[in-house]
């Protein structure tokens, strides 16, 4: 495990518990962890050089067109208390709408730029019958977007 991964699974050890972050310093010493990893830190220096260079499907000498290859999900670390993994991702990948239920979710973005299209539920009295569909006294979900941009 290179080193400053191996110094994020230590903070991230003293900082979770299966009930969660053990204090807001906690989550703040892991997001300050976070910020300082760059892509050579977790062996995606050639990859992050690919995507920076990427301009669309490019022609090969056979014919056939070359594009980035599809999302892939590198798994570091999970146990009862936390997981560490990095999601390598193409220009122009989508993600389905998902959720992380009684989770703390911190996220990095080590190069490129990401668009995040984000929900909280939004409890307004009344009905929560879902045959009623939803109207201005039902439970809805109300969108909060973000841009971030990486190194």
């Amino acid at each position: 495990m290179p080193y400053y991964v191996q110094r994020l699974y230590r903070l991230c050890k003293a900082s979770f518990s299966p009930d969660g972050p053990v204090s807001e310093d906690a989550i703040e010493k892991v997001r300050e962890k976070l910020e300082k990893i760059k892509p050579s830190d977790v062996g995606l220096e050639q990859e992050a050089q690919l995507v920076r260079n990427w301009s669309g499907p490019v022609l090969e000498r056979n014919g056939n067109h070359r594009s980035l290859p599809p999302i892939k999900y590198l798994h570091l670390h999970e146990c009862d208390s936390f997981s560490i993994g990095i999601f390598c991702m193409p220009p122009s990948s989508i993600i389905p709408l998902h959720n992380h239920p009684g989770m703390t979710v911190l996220s990095k973005l080590l190069y490129g730029s990401l668009y995040v299209k984000s929900y909280d539920w939004i409890d307004v009295p009344g009905s929560t019958d879902p045959s009623e569909g939803i109207t201005k006294n039902s439970p809805y979900l109300h969108p909060k977007n973000k841009i971030n941009t990486g190194a």
